[in-house]
């Protein structure tokens, strides 16, 4: 299991997700 934090312009958070799910990543937190 890894950790990332990242900070994420907002525009660029479906594309964040959609490359994440692509490499199995199963569950996300995001705060605004």
């Amino acid at each position: 299991m890894k950790l990332i934090i990242a900070i994420i312009q907002p525009h660029k958070l479906e594309a964040v997700k959609r490359e994440l799910e692509a490499v199995d990543v199963n569950l996300m937190t995001v705060a605004n």
